[in-house]
């Protein structure tokens, strides 16, 4: 049941009729205003928004590069200082015209820069140079937090990140790219890709990259619009067929064509959001032309996340939000390996591990990008029984479980390699833990006996705290970090529902299960979790929500399943991996729904 602490919002309107959903289910392009100087090849990447947007250098012809430096302001672009290096095909930073990055880029006849410019409103200055000398890069970002990706001659997998001072590498893409598009922010973007047979596109999340769904229509150099990874157009752009002007939306797992350009074209700039774009120059040939995209609103009130109204027409009171009962199963991508008996798994539903497990134990890893696995570096000791935990895919932890006896290890992922740490002080399998990489919580289990003792990870080595109330093994566990969380259900040697709260000192009873069994998984945190599948005899279906004070049953999984590999860190959105052993996987969501309140 949904209480009136569950919305978040502190207004109550008045309205005859329900708000409804605004999307970006269609829209339109229209001319905007032209550059004062006819180019293509242009720097502009993240360049602002529809209405404060910069576009500086590129290709005016013949043998000639420019420094000319324009800025628009929703109607028309005005000529300001220019880059002291004249060059094409440079990337470009900046949240709006009064501040920006420009890096990279070529100059005529063919030499490579990896020159880097900071604009202040007023004047560029040069500033500290890339690792890296590349034309055509993705660029995203802002003056002080940017990001360079990929570049030419030769695609490369290259990444760069800028903290306001210098560059530093940091996470390869997947595929070498140059040319392509890309939006976004220093820790959520998109990258699409320089290909006419390939429309792959990857999801940064500030730590790696992840292949997701491609889009429709692969071309070259199309352009990318939008300010996070979960909502994006895909724009323009030319492949062997021609021109492409077809617009694509990206809705956090989907593209959908919306809207056609009235030229087509690639490595033009781009600028603004999924919702107000802004298109201009070309490849081609130098163009001054300009598009704006509008989103085409929806009739009536836009429904956001907490809003509460009175409809006056039902006399009811509702509200917008997540309401976890509404919360559904559904097929994912099958692993790469069958898995069972206690594989480990970390992260979230679209940046997640399952790692080790089976009997006997192997050592493969794999990671989920919330469509399908791809199998990464395995663990330096394969084991079945331990506990994974991590905010994302790059940043977990394998930690203890069984070869032929009860082991401590733990190892530390990084997105790139395995690194044993600090065992733990017990050795124990049939083990449970939550919390992130740098800060977490692991306990109960088998040593053998079973345990009550707990043991707390700061990032750096295991300290004994203080014991469960009741000793347990394959529990199911939940929380942000090594001081909040709980621990659900497991093997007493019987199969228990209790459920127990850590406050980051000492653990208190709670409200139970409503379903006692183990081999379960949990994932979320202390005041908003799911426990799913288990064991009691034969494996379960069961899923339950905890809303912080009481356990409610929602949706089942779809197949029976116990000792799987779990995401771990969200009520709202998780996946299970394997069991028995086989490859499937399931997703949870929850999406928003309208609720009615009962009054009286």
């Amino acid at each position: 049941m949904t209480t009136l602490k569950d919305i978040k919002g502190d207004q109550i309107r008045y309205l005859d009729q329900d708000p409804v959903v605004q999307g970006v289910a269609g829209g339109t392009w229209s001319s905007g205003g032209d550059l004062n100087t006819a180019r293509s090849y242009v720097g502009g990447q993240t360049a602002g928004t529809q209405t404060s947007a910069i576009m500086a250098g590129g290709f005016a012809g013949g043998t000639t590069q420019v420094a000319n430096t324009e800025t628009y302001n929703g109607t028309s672009w005005t000529e300001v200082n220019d880059l002291n290096s004249g060059r094409l095909g440079a990337g470009t930073a900046a949240a709006d015209n009064s501040s920006a990055l420009s890096f990279g880029g070529q100059t005529l006849p063919g030499s490579i820069v990896n020159l880097t410019e900071s604009w202040n409103g007023t004047s560029w200055t040069e500033v500290n140079d890339m690792a890296n000398s590349k034309f055509g890069r993705g660029g995203f970002g802002t003056q002080t937090a940017a990001i360079a990706s990929g570049g030419n001659p030769t695609p490369t997998v290259a990444v760069e990140s800028w903290n306001g001072t210098s560059w530093t590498e940091v996470n390869d893409l997947n595929t070498p790219r140059g040319n392509h598009g890309t939006c976004g922010v220093q820790t959520s973007a998109l990258a699409n890709n320089n290909s006419n047979s390939s429309g792959e596109t990857e999801s940064w999340n500030g730590t790696s990259w992840t292949v997701i769904t491609s889009y429709n229509t692969a071309g070259e150099g199309r352009r990318m619009h939008g300010s996070n990874n979960t909502s994006a157009l895909n724009t323009a752009g030319s492949n062997s067929g021609g021109d492409i002007t077809n617009t694509e939306y990206w809705d956090g797992t989907s593209w959908t064509e919306i809207a056609n350009t009235a030229k087509g074209g690639g490595v033009g700039g781009s600028a603004g959001s999924s919702s107000s774009a802004l298109l201009f120059g070309t490849y081609a040939s130098p163009q001054a032309a300009t598009e704006e995209f509008n989103a085409a609103p929806s009739a009536g009130i836009a429904l956001q996340e907490g809003m509460m109204w009175f409809n006056s027409t039902s006399q009811t009171l509702k509200g917008y939000g997540l309401s976890v009962p509404t919360g559904t199963w559904a097929a994912g991508g099958n692993l790469n390996t069958a898995r069972s008996a206690g594989a480990g798994g970390s992260g979230t539903l679209t940046s997640g591990l399952a790692i080790s497990g089976n009997q006997p134990p192997i050592t493969n890893v794999e990671q989920y990008d919330g469509s399908a696995w791809t199998e990464i570096t395995d663990v330096n000791t394969g084991r079945y029984d331990g506990a994974g935990v991590g905010a994302t895919a790059p940043a977990s932890l394998l930690i203890g479980g069984y070869t032929t006896a009860a082991v401590g290890n733990t190892e530390s992922w990084n997105g790139t390699a395995w690194t044993e740490v600090n065992d733990l002080n017990t050795a124990r399998f049939n083990i449970s833990a939550f919390g992130t990489q740098a800060s977490s919580i692991l306990g109960g289990g088998f040593i053998p006996p079973v345990s009550p003792s707990i043991e707390s990870w700061n990032g750096t080595s295991w300290t004994e705290v203080a014991e469960l109330n009741t000793a347990r093994a394959d529990g199911a566990a939940a929380g942000s970090s090594n001081s909040s969380g709980i621990y659900a259900g497991g093997y007493t040697p019987t199969n228990v529902a209790n459920v127990e709260s850590w406050n980051g000192s000492s653990w208190t009873e709670i409200a139970d299960l409503n379903t006692a069994r183990a081999a379960l998984s949990g994932s979320g945190i202390a005041t908003d979790a799911i426990a799913f599948g288990g064991f009691t005899s034969p494996q379960l279906t069961n899923t339950e929500f905890w809303n912080g004070t009481s356990w409610t049953e929602v949706n089942d999984l779809s197949t029976a399943k116990s000792r799987f590999a779990p995401s771990t860190q969200s009520a709202i959105s998780a996946f299970a991996a394997g069991t028995n052993p086989t490859t499937g996987t399931e997703e949870w969501t929850v999406t928003a729904a309208v609720i009615t309140f009962t009054t009286s």
